[in-house]
């Protein structure tokens, strides 16, 4: 079986039609039985019109996606109605999930002969947070992190907490992330199982610059302290538990390639899609040969 993974594809204005393109170009040169997308589709708003065009571009095929933190934005009057990101999924995106026959990795596992995916979408526990970071001498804090900003004119902010519902520590969050996906791995039983998620849950994931680049060569940049939000630490912990279980992780998010590589502390094989805005990339999995290919850009 041929399963065609991407993410972060952004089906929004300005960036909608050549990336929708580039969609039907995989899925007419490739044949993939199956189509995954790890997370970051467009907003809440857009989940049914989303969903309509993947079903569109893919009229035949079996469907998968989990989500990414765009996905649970939403516009201030709407906000103050869904109290948490399960009311948004319940809302917006359940329905449409029905009506064009999309499975919901948040909600439910694709098994397929000998392979199941199971995923969900991760957020951020501030686990990849440089520690002591400080912008003139200035230590950024909890409460920097929790506004989305770091001083009092900001050039730069994390709009997730401008923009999604509820005001729950990330920490709390991201837990709650690693029980749903624990839930949902328990319930596999005797198959290979590759792990989708948003939000990277190692470190080798983020293709990003090491810590260091970032404290030892000269005030650190705004985007150092943005480095907190690029993933679930915890995520990583649990699934290390999981070895033998997990055959691979899947992820998005930060819009920056990372391997194929073997993650050393699950013996598992880590990919970061590493799509970016208006620029999708994707992955091919031939589960005949066990073998994983970056599609050609």
């Amino acid at each position: 079986m041929r399963i065609l993974f991407t993410a972060d594809l952004h089906l929004v204005p300005g960036t909608h039609e050549r990336v929708r393109l580039k969609v039907r170009e995989w899925i007419a040169l490739y044949e993939p039985e199956v189509l995954v997308v790890a997370g970051d589709l467009s907003t809440a708003p857009d989940g049914e019109r989303t969903l309509r065009d993947l079903r569109h571009l893919f009229p035949d095929g079996r469907i998968a996606v989990c989500m990414g933190n765009h996905d649970f934005w939403l516009p201030d009057l709407v906000r103050g109605e869904c109290r948490s990101l399960s009311e948004v999924i319940e809302r917006f995106w359940e329905p449409a999930a029905r009506k064009f026959d999309v499975t919901l990795l948040d909600s439910e596992n694709v098994c397929i002969p000998g392979l199941a995916i199971v995923g969900g979408y991760g957020h951020y526990d501030l686990g990849f947070a440089i520690p002591g970071l400080s912008y003139n001498g200035i230590p950024v804090t909890e409460a920097d992190y929790m506004r989305g900003w770091v001083g009092s004119k900001p050039t730069l902010r994390w709009r997730d907490c401008e923009l999604m519902p509820g005001n729950s520590h990330p920490g709390q969050v991201a837990t709650e992330q690693v029980a749903g996906v624990q839930r949902r791995l328990a319930a596999v039983e005797d198959r290979r199982v590759i792990v989708v998620l948003h939000t990277p849950p190692f470190e080798a994931l983020l293709g990003v610059p090491p810590i260091d680049s970032h404290v030892l060569h000269g005030p650190p940049s705004v985007y150092a302290f943005f480095r907190a939000y690029l993933g679930n630490r915890s995520m990583g912990e649990f699934l290390e538990k999981e070895q033998g279980k997990v055959a691979a992780v899947l992820c998005g998010h930060t819009h920056r390639q990372a391997g194929p590589l073997t993650l050393t502390g699950l013996r598992a094989l880590g990919i970061n899609v590493g799509s970016d805005y208006g620029a999708p990339r994707a992955v091919l999995f031939e589960s005949e040969l066990n073998q994983f290919e970056r599609v050609p850009d």
